[in-house]
């Protein structure tokens, strides 16, 4: 439940938006672990945080940063739940956003995870198991769950009115979630056991070194001794975001990242990858970076200019 502060009268009716802005970061202050300019990078707060991050999730979704077009506004936030809700339950710690402090505004984050087996009650699984499996539990919780629950008393009504909901945002929505459900295992490449991240920044906020600030602190967490590896997994097509972006990026003559498996997803239509550009191939790609590479190449974007 969000708080509100309590308000005592005013003179004026209307509030400079520059002293609104200033007054919401006060309290955050505080919890920077790094300032850059007008940009404040703290630990993610899954109260006040989650819906932004959910819709700058949504808004980020599709190679280039594209709006995703499945799902409509009414449904950003869940989307935002199922692609990051394992990160913010598994490993808070490694949950970064950063902060317009100018405007009092969240314009980016990075969830990560140390890439280590889980502990279930069944015993340990691969961590990228244990991530898409909670991915569907999410998936479910949001959206309803086709199953034949909808058919029994004790669970109908709320799988019922789940379902109606995903209906009422559209067809692409429940397609959406049939196809997370039944490719997700083929479609998502496999990932070694090392640290994962990934990140967004709105558009309007890129160029600034944000991003690798939100990498550098995250792979600053992780010992060379223990984890000589980072990895990353990216959806790339040739109409946006093609992979020669990120195999053209090196350090000192040598290439950045190497990519550890790839495959095609079936997510679009042909008529969608027609009408958003996105060339006639999309692809999930797992990527591979030497961590201490890594570091310097972000160490470099994200110096104080």
């Amino acid at each position: 439940m969000r708080q509100r502060a309590s308000v005592g009268f005013r003179i004026c009716l209307g509030t400079d938006s520059a002293q609104r802005a200033s007054a919401k970061m006060t309290g955050r202050d505080s919890k920077y672990f790094f300032k850059k300019g007008n940009y404040g990078f703290r630990l993610y707060d899954p109260v006040r945080d989650e819906e932004d991050v959910c819709r700058l999730c949504w808004s980020n979704a599709l190679p280039g940063g594209r709006p995703f077009p499945l799902i409509p506004e009414a449904g950003a936030v869940s989307f935002g739940r199922v692609v990051t809700g394992p990160f913010a339950r598994f490993a808070p710690e490694y949950f970064f956003v950063a902060d317009d402090r100018t405007k009092g505004k969240l314009i980016a984050y990075l969830t990560g995870a140390e890439g280590s087996p889980v502990e279930t009650a069944s015993g340990k699984v691969s961590w990228l198991s244990w991530r898409d499996g909670i991915a569907r539990q999410i998936a479910e919780e949001e959206f309803g769950e086709i199953s034949p629950k909808l058919y029994i008393p004790a669970f109908g009504f709320l799988e019922g009115a789940k379902f109606l909901r995903t209906l009422s945002l559209g067809t692409r929505a429940v397609q959406f979630l049939l196809h997370a459900k039944s490719h997700n295992d083929t479609e998502m490449p496999k990932m070694p056991q090392c640290p994962e991240f990934h990140f967004h920044v709105e558009k309007g906020h890129r160029g600034e070194g944000i991003g690798s600030k939100l990498i550098e602190h995250f792979v600053s967490q992780f010992a060379a001794a223990k984890y000589k590896k980072i990895c990353a997994q990216v959806t790339v097509c040739e109409g946006q975001k093609p992979l020669d972006y990120y195999q053209g990026m090196s350090v000192d003559g040598q290439k950045l990242w190497k990519i550890y498996e790839r495959r095609e997803t079936t997510m679009y239509s042909n008529e969608e990858k027609r009408v958003w550009n996105l060339g006639p191939r999309v692809e999930n790609v797992t990527l591979v970076a030497d961590k201490e590479r890594l570091l310097a190449f972000v160490k470099r974007i994200s110096s104080p200019r």
